[in-house]
């Protein structure tokens, strides 16, 4: 048995042009040929880094006050005490939330096992008792 090797021919997505498969470069996961041939992959990917840094680069307005830009003194100094107070803020509320949740379900527990008590005693007395404080 004579065993044949068959070029496939790929077509590279940035110059058209079809190529056999080894003018690609080959996904290590997959074992397929990527989209462009290696000449074209260079270029794109050359270009690609281009345009990433000026998009970097390019200076953006933003909607909300960036407190290290800002020039003067004084408004820096409101803005960080005014970021401050916010961050300080946010912890309490999260720590009321979480002291909330840990009383009720502390709370659920204790009144949960007051019932299981009372029902112990109605079931031997035969009659309900009232716990005296």
């Amino acid at each position: 048995m004579k065993s044949s090797k068959v070029q496939t021919l790929c077509v590279c997505g940035c110059c058209k042009r079809s190529l056999p498969a080894s003018a690609f470069y080959i996904n290590k996961k997959t074992g397929l040929p990527g989209n462009y041939c290696k000449e074209c992959r260079k270029t794109v990917s050359r270009n690609h880094r281009k345009n990433e840094k000026r998009s970097l680069a390019c200076n953006r307005e933003s909607s909300y006050p960036v407190i290290t830009s800002t020039e003067d003194p004084t408004l820096r100094r409101e803005l960080i005490l005014h970021a401050l107070e916010t961050v300080a803020a946010s912890i309490e509320r999260k720590r009321r939330k979480v002291r909330e949740s840990e009383f009720e379900s502390e709370s659920g527990s204790e009144f949960q096992s007051e019932s299981v008590f009372e029902l112990e005693l109605e079931s031997k007395s035969g009659s309900k008792l009232e716990l005296a404080d």
